[in-house]
């Protein structure tokens, strides 16, 4: 018996009219129909008869998603509260229900308005503790002078860092290029260079300090202390360091005295973390040579970042870059064949007065793929158009905009690499910024050792943002997240035209990166590669013109031989070759020295890039196409091929031909370099190493064997 009243039998339904409960005067009082929040403020709800609520998603079959909705609406209003100022429209408005699927106020509106922006609590700096601030040390007149040669702009930052903390303890830090030191070193205080190598040579801006350098004196440079740090690729295995090599040594034959043993950082590693572990060390020698007591101070920000509510149009990035025009943009494979992967032709026009070489590469900035700025900007909690302005502390240098407002979608965009394994030291100072216990030991057991870091952040390239998202717990300031990333630095690409074909245009062949991150979450875009394929004709580019080695380059003359070596999009510079020996043909009336164009693929119909325009150039006799498809052929690579031909290949080497590589450093561009040792030993009966000294000799000292190769 219900109530005493109704006679219900086993097994018999029961309907319970929802809307009738909710109303039951006896339960809720004679003010039933008031809305009413305060009904379920604990100590009310807790005097309610049971059974007196039943809301939707209760009892035995409720839905498990109740809860979460409660919670989402409960942290919706709370958002909507702490963004915006909220009025009611009508203040005499009375509740008027409609029921369709739900019930809603009706006719029921509010005034919205957006509150000024300002940085969440967690997002701004922790203030020091009251008597603890730390101060730059006292200024002790010690000159540091920083040299860097750089043409990617990474030896640069590590100089700024440098030059940036020794400011910080007290000394007098100057920045600048190797060259600006050629003739010159001095004796008061310490010179500290860092310096990259390009296939053994030096960068643009170091060309003339090592030609100084190799040609001083013993004894030139008495009296001069010194540090170098070389960054490089193990992929370029036979002049890996080669360029700090040589200034290290040079250095110390004309008499400077090194005061820390030179540092290495390997770009096919742990990149950053070789220059954390490195650095490490180098202050407390630095500091006993000048008798400088108590030199480090605390770590605090470099610079600091304030949110203002203006908005402003975004500064030009400041990389030494022009204005270039993309004029034509187009698909070179067919993407409908299984693993086709996109390579795209661009053609760019020249900011005035840029001239090229066949040869040359053009360095362009890009944007960070849109999805990972918006990744930085959720994990923060940032509008892309949130607007700050970066204050650097007096005599502090950074690469990024400084005391004028800038959106930090742009920041995130066009000035910091968001892709960038994230190193030990910065894996550390995540997990110092970890509030939750369990987070935080992960963090330090990541750092702590460096098989486990080698094995899941560097082989995965496990970024800054990737731990951040993975760690909601963890949190840096914006500012803090800013100045562990490296700049954003240019990408350069083999221009693949001649400027007999245009002295203002370029064209580039670029294959797309993209495909699922070897971190296990998400999608990997690459940075340059999907700007240059999404740019439409009329994109504005920041490029500039680079040289490529000296050697690389088409022959003066025609009568020379040459031997072309590719694969994929490393066919780049020597389409850009065929084209230029085209035209000095046609224009000369001559018929140029026989050119071999070995060429890898994957299949004929699919990747085989600009095949039109060599077999034209081939039946006119300007070139040899020996093609290798590793899906239909055997041979199937590139080597492999070169081998088969290899006796065409020998008389061609014995009339004189210049043999040029362009590709993949870490396995095609070595497998080639190993069959032609194998060939010299077929065709001269000597030794393997007599076979690679001549390789080096062929290379080094006649410019007859020049590579082009990138990771």
């Amino acid at each position: 018996m219900i109530g005493g009243r109704y006679p219900v039998a086993a097994g018999q339904t029961v309907l319970v009219l929802i809307p009738q409960l909710h109303r039951d005067r006896a339960a809720w009082g004679e003010d039933a129909e008031v809305f009413d929040p305060d009904r379920f403020a604990f100590d009310r709800a807790a005097q309610l008869p049971p059974n007196a609520w039943k809301p939707f998603g209760n009892g035995q079959r409720s839905c498990i998603g109740r809860g979460f909705a409660l919670q989402e609406a409960t942290l919706f209003l709370a958002m909507m509260l702490q963004r915006f100022d909220i009025t009611a429209a009508d203040p005499d408005y009375e509740l008027s229900i409609k029921q369709t699927l739900t019930m809603k106020p009706e006719g029921l509106y509010v005034h919205v308005r957006r509150r000024p922006t300002i940085a969440p609590a967690d997002l701004a700096p922790a203030p020091a503790a009251p008597g603890k601030a730390v101060a730059p040390a006292t200024a002790n007149g010690i000159p540091v002078r920083v040299l860097y040669g750089s043409n990617a702009g990474t030896s640069e930052a590590f100089a700024q860092r440098i030059a940036n903390d020794a400011r910080a303890r007290g000394y007098t830090p100057t920045v600048d290029t190797l060259d600006s030191a050629a003739g010159h070193l001095p004796t008061e205080g310490v010179v500290v260079i860092v310096s990259s190598s390009y296939e053994g040579l030096p960068p643009d801006n170091a060309r003339a300090f090592l030609q100084w350098v190799e040609g001083l004196p013993e004894g030139a440079l008495d009296g001069v202390r010194y540090v170098v740090f070389g960054n490089g690729n193990t992929d370029w295995a036979r002049t890996y360091q080669a360029v700090p090599k040589a200034v290290d040594a040079h250095l110390a034959r004309a008499g400077a005295r090194r005061l820390l043993d030179r540092g290495e950082a390997n770009a096919r590693g742990d990149f950053f973390g070789d220059f954390e572990e490195w650095y490490e060390g180098f202050w407390t020698p630095v500091d006993a040579e000048f008798g400088v007591a108590d030199g480090a101070r605390a770590a605090t920000p470099l610079f600091e970042v304030e949110f203002v509510g203006a908005v402003r149009d975004p500064i030009l990035r400041q990389n030494r870059l022009q204005l270039g025009t993309v004029v034509a943009n187009r698909e070179l494979v067919d993407r409908g064949a299984p693993g086709a992967r996109s390579t795209r032709h661009v053609e760019i026009a020249l900011p005035e007065g840029t001239t090229y070489r066949a040869g040359d590469y053009l360095a362009v900035l890009p944007l960070n793929p849109a999805a990972a700025v918006d990744r930085a900007l959720g994990r923060f909690d940032l509008a892309y158009d949130a607007t700050v302005v970066i204050r650097v502390g007096e005599g502090g240098q950074t690469f990024l905009p400084t005391d004028t407002p800038v959106t930090a979608g742009e920041l995130l965009a066009g000035y910091v690499e968001l892709a960038q394994p994230a190193t030990r030291r910065q894996i550390e100072q995540l997990a110092a910024a970890t509030v939750c216990p369990p987070d935080r030991e992960a963090l330090e057991a990541l750092a702590a050792d460096p098989a486990t870091y080698s094995a899941e952040v560097l082989d995965k390239r496990v970024s800054v943002l990737d731990l951040l998202e993975r760690h909601p717990a963890c949190r840096p300031a914006f500012a803090s997240f800013l100045q562990m990333l490296a700049p954003l630095t240019p990408r350069r690409y083999s221009i693949s035209s001649s400027p007999r074909w245009s002295p203002d245009h370029v064209t580039l062949t670029l294959s797309v990166v993209r495909g699922p991150a070897l971190s296990g979450e998400g999608l990997y875009e690459g940075a340059a590669s999907t700007y240059l394929a999404q740019a439409r004709p009329g994109t504005k580019v920041a490029v500039t013109v680079r040289p490529s080695n000296v050697a690389f380059h088409p022959p003066r003359s025609l009568a020379t031989p040459i031997i072309m070596v590719a694969a994929g999009s490393g066919l780049a510079p020597f389409r850009g070759f065929l084209q230029d020996r085209a035209l000095q043909a046609q224009a000369d009336g001559v018929t140029p020295a026989p050119a071999l164009l070995f060429f890898g693929c994957r299949h004929p119909d699919v990747d085989y890039l600009y095949r039109d325009e060599l077999t034209a150039w081939a039946d006119a006799g300007l070139v040899e196409l020996h093609p290798a498809f590793s899906r239909v052929d055997d041979p199937a690579h590139v080597q492999d091929r070169l081998w088969a031909d290899r006796e065409r290949v020998v008389e061609l080497v014995r009339d004189g031909a210049t043999f040029y590589v362009c590709g993949d450093g870490r396995r095609m561009a070595p497998a080639v370099f190993d069959t032609c040792a194998r060939i010299y030993v077929e065709a001269t009966g000597a030794t393997r190493e007599e076979a690679e000294a001549w390789l080096d000799a062929m290379q080094r000292d006649h410019g007859r064997f020049v590579s082009d190769v990138f990771a």
